[in-house]
């Protein structure tokens, strides 16, 4: 499975609260894109297709679970939260 390319983020009502219930505000995850990330797929039966890695702009490591949209470019997170330390490694191997 090749991963997307993801060039913007689809916000709603709802997964806005669910990201800001884990701590963390839109532009942070905006951030995320800016920055160097890497996009996996997620585990087997989760709702979000792939998970992307990556840092925002104050280094704060975050995962976001994504699902498709109806634009191939455009993919709307489910929500996040900041990384575990599985997640941290993922990153440091590939060097970000």
């Amino acid at each position: 499975m090749s991963s997307p390319i993801i060039e913007e983020f689809l916000f709603d009502d709802i997964n806005e609260i669910k990201i800001g219930s884990h701590g963390l505000s839109i532009p942070q995850i905006i951030q995320v894109l800016e920055n160097k990330h890497i996009i996996i797929p997620n585990r087997k039966h989760r709702r979000g297709v792939y998970l992307v890695i990556g840092v925002d702009k104050g280094g704060n490591c975050i995962a976001i679970p994504v699902e498709r949209t109806y634009e191939s470019k455009l993919w709307r997170p489910i929500t996040a939260w900041s990384c575990k330390d599985s997640e941290r490694t993922i990153l440091k191997k590939r060097g970000i």
